[in-house]
Parts: structure tokens; C-alpha cells; sequence
């Protein structure tokens, strides 16, 4: 009834609205993996075409958005998906910009992982980190208070999490089973979530409550031990953000506090990250401006690689036309001796063309860790993107 009514809505309203005008833009992106150890030492390579496309359409004082997606993969047919990742109507209502339809949001600060961003579900087969999000079919609003900027959600349907084939990378190896989940309802159960953030000086701080399924499944093995079987636990949390910006130093905060119920009961769970950035500025007489990062995560939930990684990280900024800039990550657990290594690198070759760079290598002690059944999925990334 809620979907039928915001669907009836949004045509009334634009219907009502005169037209202003908009924009249409594209990208064709071709992909091309390379895994240089499989499990059986042989190496091997992947390719994958994505078109994506963004529009929007304003009118006398509301606008329509969309994101749409078609990536087609030789071998993998985890990453193979055709959806709106956006499409949603805004509009000014009753003082609030009310946001209906399939929408992408992200909360958070930290640099290696954010606890707090819990609207959309990952795109996890995609291996594009934060920017591989599936959009949330919702109702939102948004308006400015006394103290800061409130948001206010309602979704009305979960996205399950994306896996990638069991021969394919990255890949556990074992077949992902149909999910279960803690409440009745299971995909149609219906999320909520509020947000208050503000500035304070130098500092961006922000508070969140979430109710609802919890993003990460839990992965156990089933019968056999030849799949595995992802649960959906009911997921009641409250978020903190906070960031400093000072001249040269950004602190940075998030923290997750809640309950999951899940088979085995009700507990109590905590996320944290912490961290630091020190940037030095036109190093070395030049344009170019290095990042350096650290930040610890804690996390106790059932779904995390590991409960502590230690991050350290360099950015590199060129600031030069082609926008060129380079990631370098190492996350490491010394307790149960696993870490990854990533590194990013992207630049445009002229206005209509950019090249990125992309590498993931994983290293454990032990086959059983979240790391060591991904050792065989050491992967290096180069994608053309072309705008039109």
C-alpha cells in the first residue's frame, strides 16, 4: 500500500510540476582482471564491459534522478546485473525535500571502512569498495533544523548482498545458498533509520538509529561443507561520526553500538574506527600532495574478516590536469597473522577517457581465516572508462 501510494504521488507531482530542463551523460567502461595464482597455480584473466548511465530532469522546483547499469562478465554471472541504481523523484514537501523512489546514500568518515554506512546494501561482487552500492527502493526526507541537517528513511524492501560465482574471484569457493532471515517478513521487512549531523567549529559530527536488517549476513557452512548459508540478523544500532579538520590533520571517528538477533539469540555488538590523516602540502617544491594514514577498526560481529586490522596508507595527489592520484592501503591483524594489501591509481587521458588501476593481494597464516580463503584471489584491475 506504502510502495502503490509514493508511486501515485510521484506521477501526481510530476504531472504538476512545469519542466526546466536537465542532462543525460554516460560511461562505457571495459575491465580487464588479472589473477596471477589460482588455486592450482595457473594464472588467469577475466574481462567485463559496464554502461552506465546518469540523468536528471528538473522541473519548476523538483527533479527527477537516475542511475541506471548494465555490466555483463565472461565468466562471472555474480557480477552480472541490469538495475537502477538510482531513480528517484524529489520534491519540496512540508518544509522537508522528500525523496521517493530507488536511492544511494552514504554516511561515514573513515578512509578503510565505514561502520555507519548502513542505507544501501554492497554491491560486494562488483569489487568496486565503497562505490559498488545497490540502491534502496525508499521513502526520505531531508530539511535543515536548529542544529544541524536531519535525515529521515523508510525503506521498503532489502537487497540481499551480491557474491561472486564459487569458481570465480574474489570467491570463497563454495556455492552461496538461498538466504534465511531473523525476521518473518525476510526481504519485505520494512528498515528505518534517522540521521543528525552538524558542524561544530572544526569539527563534522553526526548521530544515527537503525532498525532493521543488518547489511552483512552471517556465513556458515552448511551440510557438507560445501556452501555456505547467509543469515540475516535483525540489527538495532546507534551511529556516532565525528571529523576534525585542522589546518594540515583530519581526525577521524565512526562507531556502531547495538544489538543483533540472529539463530543462536540476542547480543549485544560495537564496530569502532579510529583514525588519522597528515597531509604535507606542494612536497618537495611541486604540485604534488602526500596523505599519510593510519587508522585501527574494531569490530565484534559475527560478519567481520577479523575483530582488530591495523590500516596504514599513503595518498598521493598530483594536482596536475590529467587528475591524477594514487591509494596505497596495508590492513593487517596481527592476532590471527592475516592482511591485504591494496593500491588505486586513476587518471584522465583527455576529457572523454580516464584510467584506473587496481590491486587487492591477500596473505594469512591459516587456510580457515577470512584472508586464507581468499589467498588464491590476488587480483590486479585495469579499467578504461570512456564519458559521452
Amino acid at each position: 500500500m506504502i510502495k502503490a501510494s509514493a508511486r501515485s504521488f510521484a506521477i501526481v507531482l510530476l504531472l504538476a510540476h512545469p519542466v526546466n530542463g536537465g542532462e543525460l551523460n554516460g560511461t562505457l567502461s571495459s575491465r580487464l582482471d588479472f589473477y596471477p595464482e589460482n588455486a592450482d597455480g595457473t594464472a588467469s584473466e577475466g574481462r567485463s564491459v559496464e554502461v552506465k548511465i546518469d540523468a536528471f530532469h528538473d522541473f519548476e522546483e523538483s527533479r527527477i534522478v537516475g542511475e541506471f547499469i548494465i555490466r555483463g562478465d565472461e565468466k562471472d554471472s555474480g557480477r552480472r546485473i541490469t538495475e537502477a541504481r538510482q531513480a528517484y523523484f524529489r520534491t519540496p514537501f512540508a518544509g522537508f525535500d522528500v525523496f521517493l523512489g530507488n536511492r544511494q546514500e552514504f554516511w561515514g568518515k573513515a578512509e578503510s571502512k565505514n561502520v555507519v554506512d548502513l542505507i544501501n546494501q554492497s554491491d560486494a561482487a562488483a569489487n568496486e569498495g565503497k562505490s559498488g552500492k545497490l540502491g534502496a527502493l525508499s521513502i526520505s526526507a531531508e530539511r535543515y533544523v536548529d542544529i544541524g541537517d536531519l535525515q529521515l528513511w523508510y525503506i521498503s524492501s532489502f537487497r540481499e548482498k551480491t557474491f561472486n560465482d564459487r569458481d570465480a574471484h574474489p570467491s570463497s569457493g563454495l556455492t552461496v545458498n538461498s538466504a534465511q532471515y531473523a525476521r518473518k517478513d525476510g526481504k519485505d521487512a520494512d528498515d528505518f533509520a534517522v540521521r543528525l549531523s552538524s558542524f561544530v567549529g572544526d569539527w563534522d559530527l553526526a548521530g544515527s538509529v537503525f532498525y532493521g536488517t543488518a547489511r552483512d549476513p552471517i556465513l556458515t557452512l552448511a551440510v557438507g561443507r560445501k556452501a555456505l548459508n547467509p543469515y540475516y540478523a535483525l540489527q538495532k544500532s546507534i551511529g556516532l561520526e565525528a571529523q576534525y579538520t585542522g589546518d594540515v590533520t583530519l581526525l577521524k571517528w565512526e562507531s556502531l553500538h547495538g544489538t543483533q538477533s540472529s539463530l543462536i539469540g540476542t547480543h549485544n555488538f560495537s564496530a569502532a574506527v579510529a583514525g588519522i590523516e597528515y597531509t604535507y602540502y606542494r612536497s618537495f617544491e611541486t604540485k604534488l600532495d602526500i596523505g599519510l594514514i593510519g587508522e585501527i577498526q574494531h569490530d565484534d560481529r559475527p560478519q567481520a574478516a577479523a575483530n582488530q586490522f591495523g590500516v596504514a596508507g599513503v595518498r598521493l595527489v598530483f594536482n596536475d590536469i590529467a587528475d591524477s592520484n594514487i591509494l596505497f592501503l596495508l590492513s593487517a591483524d596481527s592476532k590471527t597473522d592475516q592482511s591485504i594489501v591494496s593500491l588505486e591509481a586513476s587518471q584522465r587521458i583527455n576529457d572523454v577517457t580516464s584510467v584506473k588501476l587496481t590491486s587487492q593481494f591477500y596473505n594469512a597464516r591459516t587456510a580457515t581465516s577470512a584472508y586464507g580463503q581468499l589467498s588464491d584471489d590476488d587480483a590486479v584491475t585495469l579499467t578504461l572508462n570512456m564519458f559521452f
